[in-house]
């Protein structure tokens, strides 16, 4: 099989996750101190947030907080806020982890929303955000990096604009965290919202959010949190204040050790080598005259993902041809990311993405594109 999907979820993990997740699955529970990683679960939990902090630059480690995945992260930075029918600019970048919770405050008329447009190669000008700020604009949602055409934006001067226009600044990174550097101070990120089974390398259901010292969000639930269980409130130090309920120490230590993987490895090694694989998968598609290529853009940085069509074909069919007469594995379709296809010109089947991984090979990529000729003579025949 030849996996092209790591924007839904990475595969294959790291040796190292997958021991290391099954000798903590095999230990004793709360006291999982065999095996190589030798610590109990608050010290996984303990030892996972200061190295995520560290990774993103952040000077506080109780700053990050654990959820189970950037779409809880995303829902505890968006309804976390005290809105009172202000205004809120996003664009139509977002994924629905983001469009939908904005959509269902405007439907109960707590913010008004507006959507800024990207350009054909899925870039959104930070001058277009600014030209829609207005007096009550409280908040800047964006997309790091899409997970459609992998188009990289330019957080530092959306946020730059958002500050001077004292907005707070919501960075959706499920996409780039693990992919490319982040630093939350430099780029003065008040919230980063995260998963951890993409380029982090961890299991699903984990992920998790970075809130700037002094923000305070209403907690998105509230229960037991193992410490001060005489007192009937949600114990207000951070993080437990917003992290009730069993931790899901497994999928934090599979993101610990794939971020150590990262780290031992060099995130730039792993850059370089998926934006040689990109592209030669650009210039070995580029020569069929029946593919549309979606967000190719020299002029701006890219994740190693690529959308495409062959023309008058489904994208549906090519990627269902794709996995059960190839055994290639691709995604078709919006990408729970309905907005960026109306403006890249892909409505309304959307397309096929190709997103891919350190552990692709070039010989991958080769049969990848002799397989799309063989389609295309196909269906020219």
């Amino acid at each position: 099989m030849i996996y092209f999907n790591n924007s839904a979820t990475s595969y294959p993990k790291p040796t190292q996750v997958i021991k290391t997740i099954t000798e903590f699955l095999c230990a004793i529970p709360c006291q999982t101190d065999r095996g190589d990683f030798k610590s109990n679960s608050g010290d996984i939990i303990f030892e996972t947030r200061k190295l995520i902090a560290n990774f993103i630059h952040s000077p506080q480690h109780q700053n990050i907080i654990f959820t189970s995945g950037a779409t809880e992260a995303l829902n505890l930075a968006i309804f976390g806020i005290d809105y009172n029918q202000s205004h809120i600019i996003t664009s139509s970048t977002e994924h629905n982890s983001v469009l939908r919770p904005l959509k269902t405050l405007e439907k109960e008329n707590k913010i008004r929303l507006t959507i800024i447009p990207c350009d054909e190669n899925g870039f959104v000008n930070p001058e277009d955000i600014e030209s829609e700020i207005k007096s009550d604009t409280k908040v800047i949602i964006i997309n790091h990096c899409s997970n459609v055409t992998g188009t990289v934006q330019d957080i530092k001067k959306i946020s730059e604009i958002a500050h001077k226009n004292n907005c707070l600044f919501i960075v959706d990174a499920s996409q780039s965290i693990g992919a490319i550097e982040i630093d939350v101070i430099e780029n003065d990120i008040d919230i980063l919202c995260f998963t951890g089974h993409k380029n982090l390398f961890g299991l699903q259901g984990i992920g998790g959010l970075y809130i700037k010292d002094g923000l305070r969000l209403k907690p998105l639930k509230v229960g037991g949190t193992g410490v001060r269980s005489d007192y009937l409130f949600q114990p207000e130090n951070i993080p437990m204040y917003y992290e009730a309920g069993t931790p899901n120490v497994i999928g934090i230590l599979s993101m610990k050790i794939g971020l150590d993987f990262i780290l031992f490895t060099g995130i730039e090694k792993i850059a370089n080598k998926k934006n040689k694989l990109y592209e030669r998968l650009i210039c070995g598609l580029e020569k069929f005259p029946e593919i549309i290529l979606y967000g190719v853009n020299k002029k701006n940085t890219h994740l190693s993902v690529l959308a495409f069509n062959i023309k008058n074909v489904s994208p549906a069919d090519v990627s269902y041809i794709l996995q059960h007469s190839f055994n290639i594995i691709t995604r078709s379709g919006l990408h729970c990311a309905p907005l960026i296809h109306q403006d890249i010109k892909s409505m309304p089947e959307g397309n096929v993405r190709v997103s891919l991984s350190y552990f692709n090979t070039f010989e991958e990529i080769d049969i990848f594109i002799a397989t799309i000729k063989q389609i295309i003579s196909e269906l020219n025949k």
